[in-house]
Protein backbone atom coordinates (compact mmCIF):
# COMPACT_ATOMS: atom_id res chain seq x y z
CA UNK A 1 0.00 0.00 0.00
CA UNK A 2 1.18 3.26 -1.07
CA UNK A 3 1.61 5.62 2.25
CA UNK A 4 -0.34 9.54 2.03
CA UNK A 5 3.24 10.61 3.74
CA UNK A 6 6.65 9.43 4.03
CA UNK A 7 8.55 11.20 6.86
CA UNK A 8 12.41 11.29 7.20
CA UNK A 9 13.23 11.74 10.39
CA UNK A 10 12.06 11.54 13.76
CA UNK A 11 13.38 14.04 15.47
CA UNK A 12 10.77 16.85 17.21
CA UNK A 13 10.12 18.18 13.85
CA UNK A 14 9.68 14.95 12.34
CA UNK A 15 7.56 13.38 15.14
CA UNK A 16 5.53 16.16 15.21
CA UNK A 17 4.63 16.42 11.69
CA UNK A 18 3.35 12.67 11.64
CA UNK A 19 1.19 13.37 14.74
CA UNK A 20 -0.60 16.20 13.15
CA UNK A 21 -1.32 14.40 9.82
CA UNK A 22 -2.16 10.83 11.61
CA UNK A 23 -4.78 12.35 13.70
CA UNK A 24 -6.42 14.12 10.58
CA UNK A 25 -6.57 10.60 8.88
CA UNK A 26 -3.65 10.50 6.78
CA UNK A 27 -1.59 7.30 6.17
CA UNK A 28 2.10 8.34 7.47
CA UNK A 29 4.84 6.14 8.28
CA UNK A 30 7.69 7.76 10.15
CA UNK A 31 11.58 6.50 9.50
CA UNK A 32 14.28 7.18 11.72
CA UNK A 33 16.68 4.64 13.08
CA UNK A 34 16.49 5.05 16.51
CA UNK A 35 13.77 4.98 18.72
CA UNK A 36 14.18 8.15 20.73
CA UNK A 37 16.54 10.72 20.13
CA UNK A 38 19.90 9.66 19.91
CA UNK A 39 23.64 11.41 19.45
CA UNK A 40 24.59 13.69 17.90
CA UNK A 41 21.39 14.90 16.70
CA UNK A 42 19.60 18.13 17.45
CA UNK A 43 16.90 16.63 19.75
CA UNK A 44 18.87 14.75 21.65
CA UNK A 45 21.48 17.76 22.79
CA UNK A 46 19.01 20.81 22.60
CA UNK A 47 19.02 22.78 25.24
CA UNK A 48 15.09 22.86 25.49
CA UNK A 49 14.05 26.31 25.51
CA UNK A 50 10.32 27.54 24.83
CA UNK A 51 11.14 30.69 23.79
CA UNK A 52 8.62 32.81 21.59
CA UNK A 53 10.48 36.03 21.80
CA UNK A 54 13.87 37.71 19.82
CA UNK A 55 13.07 35.49 16.89
CA UNK A 56 12.96 36.74 13.25
CA UNK A 57 9.47 38.25 12.31
CA UNK A 58 9.06 35.47 9.67
CA UNK A 59 8.38 32.85 12.15
CA UNK A 60 6.19 35.09 14.50
CA UNK A 61 2.59 33.21 13.80
CA UNK A 62 4.43 29.69 14.50
CA UNK A 63 5.62 31.14 17.46
CA UNK A 64 2.89 32.87 18.93
CA UNK A 65 0.48 29.88 18.12
CA UNK A 66 3.06 27.42 19.72
CA UNK A 67 3.53 29.25 22.38
CA UNK A 68 -0.85 29.05 23.00
CA UNK A 69 -0.49 24.93 23.02
CA UNK A 70 2.56 24.27 24.93
CA UNK A 71 0.87 24.49 28.73
CA UNK A 72 -1.70 21.77 27.47
CA UNK A 73 0.80 19.57 25.45
CA UNK A 74 1.34 16.58 27.83
CA UNK A 75 -2.41 16.19 28.35
CA UNK A 76 -2.69 16.57 24.67
CA UNK A 77 0.05 14.09 23.87
CA UNK A 78 -0.21 11.73 26.65
CA UNK A 79 3.02 11.75 27.73
CA UNK A 80 5.18 14.18 29.72
CA UNK A 81 7.21 17.07 28.11
CA UNK A 82 8.49 18.31 30.95
CA UNK A 83 7.20 22.07 30.11
CA UNK A 84 8.30 24.69 33.09
CA UNK A 85 6.77 27.58 32.57
CA UNK A 86 9.24 29.52 34.35
CA UNK A 87 8.68 32.48 31.87
CA UNK A 88 12.45 34.10 29.83
CA UNK A 89 14.22 36.89 30.10
CA UNK A 90 16.09 38.16 27.43
CA UNK A 91 18.79 40.64 29.88
CA UNK A 92 20.60 43.96 28.92
CA UNK A 93 23.33 45.37 30.76
CA UNK A 94 23.83 48.66 29.21
CA UNK A 95 22.17 51.36 28.64
CA UNK A 96 23.16 51.83 24.99
CA UNK A 97 20.94 48.51 24.62
CA UNK A 98 17.80 50.21 26.17
CA UNK A 99 16.38 51.95 23.01
CA UNK A 100 15.99 48.65 20.86
CA UNK A 101 15.06 46.45 23.50
CA UNK A 102 11.88 48.63 23.97
CA UNK A 103 11.56 48.93 20.28
CA UNK A 104 11.30 45.43 19.69
CA UNK A 105 9.11 44.13 22.67
CA UNK A 106 6.74 47.03 20.86
CA UNK A 107 7.07 45.22 17.59
CA UNK A 108 7.06 42.00 19.12
CA UNK A 109 3.67 42.91 21.02
CA UNK A 110 2.19 44.07 17.77
CA UNK A 111 2.60 40.73 16.50
CA UNK A 112 0.77 39.25 19.22
CA UNK A 113 3.77 38.10 21.63
CA UNK A 114 3.05 38.25 25.20
CA UNK A 115 6.32 40.38 25.73
CA UNK A 116 6.90 43.16 28.07
CA UNK A 117 9.96 45.18 29.40
CA UNK A 118 11.00 44.88 32.97
CA UNK A 119 13.37 46.71 35.28
CA UNK A 120 14.47 47.41 38.71
CA UNK A 121 11.86 46.03 41.73
CA UNK A 122 10.11 43.59 39.35
CA UNK A 123 13.05 42.60 37.14
CA UNK A 124 14.35 41.02 40.74
CA UNK A 125 11.56 39.63 41.85
CA UNK A 126 11.37 37.42 38.89
CA UNK A 127 15.06 36.92 38.73
CA UNK A 128 16.72 37.25 42.08
CA UNK A 129 20.14 35.80 40.79
CA UNK A 130 20.94 37.97 38.07
CA UNK A 131 23.69 39.76 38.74
CA UNK A 132 23.81 43.36 39.38
CA UNK A 133 25.22 44.81 36.12
CA UNK A 134 21.79 43.45 34.66
CA UNK A 135 19.58 47.02 34.73
CA UNK A 136 16.93 45.29 31.94
CA UNK A 137 15.23 42.73 30.58
CA UNK A 138 12.33 41.71 27.79
CA UNK A 139 10.08 39.29 29.81
CA UNK A 140 7.53 36.61 28.41
CA UNK A 141 6.16 35.39 31.24
CA UNK A 142 4.02 32.54 29.31
CA UNK A 143 7.75 30.70 28.24
CA UNK A 144 10.19 28.41 29.74
CA UNK A 145 11.66 25.20 29.14
CA UNK A 146 10.81 21.41 28.16
CA UNK A 147 12.56 18.20 28.28
CA UNK A 148 13.59 18.02 24.20
CA UNK A 149 14.01 13.80 24.27
CA UNK A 150 10.67 13.52 26.39
CA UNK A 151 8.90 15.88 24.30
CA UNK A 152 10.13 14.24 20.80
CA UNK A 153 9.05 10.83 22.28
CA UNK A 154 5.80 12.39 23.15
CA UNK A 155 5.02 13.15 19.78
CA UNK A 156 6.39 9.75 18.46
CA UNK A 157 4.09 7.96 20.52
CA UNK A 158 1.06 9.91 20.08
CA UNK A 159 1.94 9.91 16.28
CA UNK A 160 1.53 6.10 16.55
CA UNK A 161 -1.29 6.31 18.80
CA UNK A 162 -3.25 8.18 16.08
CA UNK A 163 -2.12 5.48 13.41
CA UNK A 164 1.15 6.34 12.19
CA UNK A 165 3.73 3.82 11.78
CA UNK A 166 7.05 4.51 13.16
CA UNK A 167 9.68 2.26 11.06
CA UNK A 168 13.11 2.24 12.77
CA UNK A 169 15.12 1.35 10.01
CA UNK A 170 18.23 4.01 8.11
CA UNK A 171 16.86 5.63 4.83
CA UNK A 172 19.39 4.78 1.91
CA UNK A 173 18.25 7.82 -0.30
CA UNK A 174 15.22 9.23 -1.46
CA UNK A 175 13.35 7.75 -4.40
CA UNK A 176 13.01 9.43 -7.47
CA UNK A 177 11.08 8.69 -11.18
CA UNK A 178 12.59 11.65 -13.07
CA UNK A 179 11.17 14.82 -11.82
CA UNK A 180 9.32 13.47 -8.65
CA UNK A 181 9.93 12.04 -5.24
CA UNK A 182 7.78 8.83 -5.20
CA UNK A 183 8.89 7.57 -2.08
CA UNK A 184 12.15 6.17 0.06
CA UNK A 185 14.51 3.37 -0.16
CA UNK A 186 14.88 1.19 2.84
CA UNK A 187 17.13 -1.93 2.99
CA UNK A 188 17.55 -2.03 -0.38
CA UNK A 189 13.39 -1.90 -0.89
CA UNK A 190 11.14 1.03 -2.50
CA UNK A 191 8.89 2.21 -0.13
CA UNK A 192 6.38 4.34 -1.85
CA UNK A 193 4.11 7.66 -0.53
CA UNK A 194 2.68 10.94 -2.72
CA UNK A 195 4.35 12.85 -0.42
CA UNK A 196 7.79 12.58 1.10
CA UNK A 197 8.68 14.95 4.02
CA UNK A 198 12.87 15.52 4.65
CA UNK A 199 12.84 16.55 8.34
CA UNK A 200 16.32 14.89 8.98
CA UNK A 201 18.19 18.02 10.74
CA UNK A 202 21.37 17.61 9.71
CA UNK A 203 21.09 14.23 7.77
CA UNK A 204 19.03 16.33 5.34
CA UNK A 205 21.79 17.71 3.38
CA UNK A 206 23.70 14.64 2.77
CA UNK A 207 20.29 13.20 1.59
CA UNK A 208 19.09 16.12 -0.96
CA UNK A 209 22.47 16.35 -2.28
CA UNK A 210 22.14 12.78 -3.33
CA UNK A 211 19.12 13.60 -5.60
CA UNK A 212 20.83 16.62 -6.62
CA UNK A 213 19.82 19.56 -4.54
CA UNK A 214 21.82 22.22 -2.98
CA UNK A 215 20.19 23.19 -0.18
CA UNK A 216 21.31 26.48 1.63
CA UNK A 217 21.83 24.72 4.78
CA UNK A 218 25.16 23.70 6.32
CA UNK A 219 25.91 21.41 9.19
CA UNK A 220 26.99 23.56 12.94
CA UNK A 221 27.85 22.00 15.62
CA UNK A 222 27.16 23.55 19.13
CA UNK A 223 27.92 22.63 22.30
CA UNK A 224 25.88 22.52 25.59
CA UNK A 225 27.04 22.55 29.71
CA UNK A 226 25.68 20.86 32.66
CA UNK A 227 26.69 21.92 35.86
CA UNK A 228 27.05 20.09 39.21
CA UNK A 229 23.70 21.11 41.37
CA UNK A 230 23.12 24.28 43.15
CA UNK A 231 21.13 25.84 45.27
CA UNK A 232 17.82 27.07 43.51
CA UNK A 233 18.13 30.55 42.08
CA UNK A 234 16.80 30.75 38.76
CA UNK A 235 13.06 30.12 37.57
CA UNK A 236 13.12 31.54 34.10
CA UNK A 237 15.26 30.79 31.04
CA UNK A 238 17.77 33.52 30.33
CA UNK A 239 19.67 34.73 27.12
CA UNK A 240 21.95 38.05 27.07
CA UNK A 241 22.14 41.18 24.67
CA UNK A 242 25.79 40.84 23.20
CA UNK A 243 26.39 37.49 24.74
CA UNK A 244 26.70 33.96 23.81
CA UNK A 245 24.67 32.34 26.14
CA UNK A 246 21.03 30.59 26.83
CA UNK A 247 21.07 29.44 30.80
CA UNK A 248 18.29 27.59 32.42
CA UNK A 249 18.15 26.00 36.07
CA UNK A 250 16.82 22.09 36.04
CA UNK A 251 14.62 20.88 38.69
CA UNK A 252 18.11 18.89 39.76
CA UNK A 253 19.54 22.41 40.90
CA UNK A 254 21.87 22.09 37.78
CA UNK A 255 22.56 24.76 35.27
CA UNK A 256 21.84 23.41 31.71
CA UNK A 257 24.33 26.31 29.78
CA UNK A 258 24.68 26.89 25.85
CA UNK A 259 24.06 30.33 23.61
CA UNK A 260 25.63 28.69 20.30
CA UNK A 261 29.00 28.02 21.25
CA UNK A 262 30.69 25.86 18.72
CA UNK A 263 31.94 22.30 18.60
CA UNK A 264 34.80 20.88 16.72
CA UNK A 265 32.80 19.06 13.35
CA UNK A 266 33.97 15.92 11.48
CA UNK A 267 31.17 16.22 8.45
CA UNK A 268 32.35 12.76 7.25
CA UNK A 269 31.73 10.95 10.08
CA UNK A 270 28.72 13.17 11.36
CA UNK A 271 30.04 13.64 14.55
CA UNK A 272 31.28 16.64 16.99
CA UNK A 273 33.42 16.96 19.82
CA UNK A 274 33.28 20.15 22.73
CA UNK A 275 36.23 22.05 22.90
CA UNK A 276 37.48 23.06 26.18
CA UNK A 277 38.23 26.47 25.93
CA UNK A 278 34.66 26.82 24.73
CA UNK A 279 33.45 24.91 27.53
CA UNK A 280 35.29 27.39 30.13
CA UNK A 281 34.40 30.41 27.91
CA UNK A 282 30.28 29.31 28.16
CA UNK A 283 30.64 28.85 31.79
CA UNK A 284 32.25 31.82 32.47
CA UNK A 285 29.46 34.00 30.49
CA UNK A 286 26.88 32.23 32.70
CA UNK A 287 28.77 32.66 35.71
CA UNK A 288 29.14 36.89 34.77
CA UNK A 289 24.91 36.82 34.00
CA UNK A 290 23.89 34.80 37.40
CA UNK A 291 26.84 34.61 39.62
CA UNK A 292 25.45 31.62 41.71
CA UNK A 293 26.67 29.66 38.62
CA UNK A 294 30.12 30.09 40.01
CA UNK A 295 29.44 27.86 43.15
CA UNK A 296 29.47 25.02 41.09
CA UNK A 297 31.47 23.31 38.58
CA UNK A 298 30.86 21.81 34.48
CA UNK A 299 29.41 18.19 35.54
CA UNK A 300 29.34 17.05 31.95
CA UNK A 301 29.50 19.09 28.41
CA UNK A 302 28.48 17.99 25.27
CA UNK A 303 27.79 18.36 21.22
CA UNK A 304 25.10 18.13 18.84
CA UNK A 305 24.61 18.93 14.89
CA UNK A 306 21.60 20.95 13.68
CA UNK A 307 21.07 22.15 10.21
CA UNK A 308 21.77 25.81 9.88
CA UNK A 309 20.06 27.86 7.11
CA UNK A 310 22.04 30.67 5.70
CA UNK A 311 19.79 33.10 6.58
CA UNK A 312 19.42 31.05 9.95
CA UNK A 313 15.31 30.85 9.56
CA UNK A 314 14.02 27.54 8.40
CA UNK A 315 13.02 26.24 5.27
CA UNK A 316 9.53 24.93 5.10
CA UNK A 317 7.59 23.85 2.24
CA UNK A 318 7.82 22.06 -1.40
CA UNK A 319 10.90 22.18 -3.93
CA UNK A 320 10.74 23.69 -7.16
CA UNK A 321 12.92 20.85 -8.75
CA UNK A 322 11.01 17.95 -7.78
CA UNK A 323 7.34 17.16 -7.26
CA UNK A 324 6.55 15.24 -3.94
CA UNK A 325 8.92 16.70 -2.11
CA UNK A 326 8.28 18.59 0.75
CA UNK A 327 11.20 20.21 3.49
CA UNK A 328 11.04 21.24 6.92
CA UNK A 329 14.93 21.71 7.90
CA UNK A 330 17.22 24.50 8.41
CA UNK A 331 15.76 25.53 12.36
CA UNK A 332 19.15 26.98 13.16
CA UNK A 333 19.13 25.65 17.01
CA UNK A 334 15.50 27.27 17.58
CA UNK A 335 12.85 24.96 16.26
CA UNK A 336 11.85 22.96 19.18
CA UNK A 337 9.68 26.39 20.71
CA UNK A 338 8.10 26.06 17.29
CA UNK A 339 7.78 22.55 17.06
CA UNK A 340 3.98 22.26 17.69
CA UNK A 341 2.65 25.11 15.35
CA UNK A 342 5.54 23.77 12.55
CA UNK A 343 3.25 20.09 12.80
CA UNK A 344 0.02 21.55 12.15
CA UNK A 345 0.87 24.00 9.53
CA UNK A 346 2.85 21.49 7.95
CA UNK A 347 0.07 19.14 8.20
CA UNK A 348 -2.19 21.44 7.07
CA UNK A 349 -0.28 21.91 3.95
CA UNK A 350 0.37 18.82 2.50
CA UNK A 351 -3.45 17.95 3.05
CA UNK A 352 -4.62 20.72 1.65
CA UNK A 353 -1.91 21.48 -1.28
CA UNK A 354 -2.05 24.63 -0.21
CA UNK A 355 0.37 27.02 1.82
CA UNK A 356 -0.55 28.52 5.44
CA UNK A 357 -0.14 31.49 6.25
CA UNK A 358 2.29 30.88 8.94
CA UNK A 359 4.77 29.74 6.44
CA UNK A 360 4.51 31.42 3.23
CA UNK A 361 8.00 33.41 4.56
CA UNK A 362 9.50 30.52 5.18
CA UNK A 363 9.52 28.63 1.59
CA UNK A 364 12.46 26.98 -0.14
CA UNK A 365 11.85 29.48 -2.69
CA UNK A 366 12.46 32.21 -1.04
Amino acid sequence: MTDDVAIIGAGVIGSSIAYHLAREGARVTLYDHVDAPAEPSASWASAGGVRSQNRDPREWALTVAASARWPRLDEELGHQTGFLPGGHLHVVEREADLPELRARIERERAAGIRVEFVEGEQLRRIAPGLAAAVIAAAYTAGDGQADPRATTYAFARAATREGATFVRRYVERIATDGKSVVGIVVDGKTCAAGTTILAAGSWSMRLAAAIGLDLPVRIRGYQMVLSMPSRAVLTPTVTAQGRQLSLKQLRSGQFLIGGGWNTQVDEQAHTCTTIRENVDGNFATARAIVPQVAATTPATAWGGLEGDADDGVPLIGPTQELNGLYLAIGFSGHGFQISPAVGEAVAQAVRSGATPEALRELSPLR
